[in-house]
């Protein structure tokens, strides 16, 4: 096998503050995250750093082996329930003194790159119109909501890894959702269901027992329906300059990011989005963008590349990750990436890294041992 060049795309990464929760969650519940930081290389002093980040591949392997230490299968929930806002950062006080249900879930979404970046989408925030409706399976047939619904993004096909990732976000959002409602004269429930992508585990009755409301396996998405009657009544706990001010911040840390992406790291990012069963072409993405075709052919051509190359490096280096750090098959990661047929997948393949995908991924399982 030829040494392969480490590509700029990889699966994302995330704020080492998610990792502090998981770390105050093992203490609870009597685990020893020691052996399984130092195994994955992760200091005490990289959970200390300002704005220090985590692959989410590592991240996802970390969860798993302590899922596997404690058998504790509701690992997401259980940091769900430990979950402060201190863990979200500036986001975090944003949200903790908006002035209401609506404005906190709204920036819940707007900043989440703040703390995370997955190249399979980011969370979307969709408020109660007739226009915007999500539809989901249930046992009755399809259902369809048009209510205010907080949505975290499909990371399927689903598996031992990153199921308690989807518990972890949704969980978390359930419990400050439900912290900042807690000084109203009157209880309310701010959240009237909870959708699921993946299929009921066994412990569904632990997920009933959590959100305290209809919880949807096997939906169309992962997401918190609110309740469209609380969602808009002011919060006593508010601080509306602090709200503002923090918003402030984390807008600009926002227009930061943004400013310093060069035009082929906006195309890998809309790329990587959009592959899953699609290869979308440079029409798609220009409008992605907002832009015409012509422009960002001659943006690309300013910084010596072009559409098809960048495709093609985009695919590569997030099927080298794929292979590398994750469990998924292979017939599934040629669907993530795009290809008509696993065939195709394995030819290209084959073709960036003169190895079939199953010797790549055993050549790192070795080293790992």
């Amino acid at each position: 096998m030829t040494e392969i060049k480490e590509s700029k795309v990889s699966l994302g990464d995330i704020s080492v503050n998610f990792l502090q929760q998981m770390s105050l969650t093992c203490h609870k519940i009597n685990g020893d995250m020691a052996p399984i930081l130092a195994k994955y290389n992760v200091s005490i002093s990289q959970l200390s750093a300002h704005n220090g980040r985590l692959s989410i591949p590592k991240y996802m392997r970390i969860g798993f082996d302590l899922i596997q230490q404690t058998q504790r299968d509701d690992l997401g929930l259980l940091m769900g329930e430990n979950v402060c806002f201190q863990h979200y950062g500036m986001l975090g006080f944003a949200a903790m003194s908006a002035p209401d249900i609506n404005t906190m879930a709204q920036v819940l979404a707007q900043y989440e790159s703040l703390l995370s970046q997955n190249v399979r989408g980011h969370s979307t925030f969709t408020p109660a119109t007739h226009e915007h409706k999500h539809e989901h399976k249930h046992e009755g047939g399809n259902v369809t909501t048009s209510e205010p619904t907080l949505s975290f993004y499909s990371i399927a096909p689903y598996n031992l890894y990153n199921c308690f990732v989807v518990d972890s976000v949704l969980a978390s959002w359930f419990t400050l959702l439900t912290a900042r409602t807690m000084h109203l004269a009157q209880t309310v429930q701010i959240v009237k269901a909870v959708h699921i992508e993946y299929p009921e585990p066994y412990n569904s009755e632990r997920y009933h027992a959590f959100f305290q409301c209809p919880v949807i396996f096997n939906s169309t998405f992962n997401g918190l329906v609110l309740n469209s009657q609380h969602i808009d009544i002011p919060l006593p706990d508010a601080c509306m300059s602090s709200y503002l001010q923090a918003q402030q911040l984390c807008q600009h840390e926002l227009n930061l990011l943004q400013q310093n992406q060069d035009w082929q790291s906006k195309v890998i990012e809309k790329v990587s989005h959009n592959l899953v069963g699609n290869m979308p072409d440079i029409n798609q993405v220009a409008a992605l963008l907002g832009t015409s075709p012509w422009t960002l052919r001659r943006r690309l051509y300013k910084e010596n590349t072009n559409y098809q190359s960048i495709m093609d490096t985009t695919r590569q280096g997030l099927a080298l990750s794929y292979v590398r750090d994750t469990q998924l098959s292979f017939s599934e990661i040629s669907y993530l990436l795009g290809f008509a047929t696993p065939a195709a997948f394995y030819k290209a393949f084959r073709r960036w890294t003169q190895s079939t995908p199953k010797n790549y991924r055993q050549t790192f399982i070795n080293k790992r041992e």
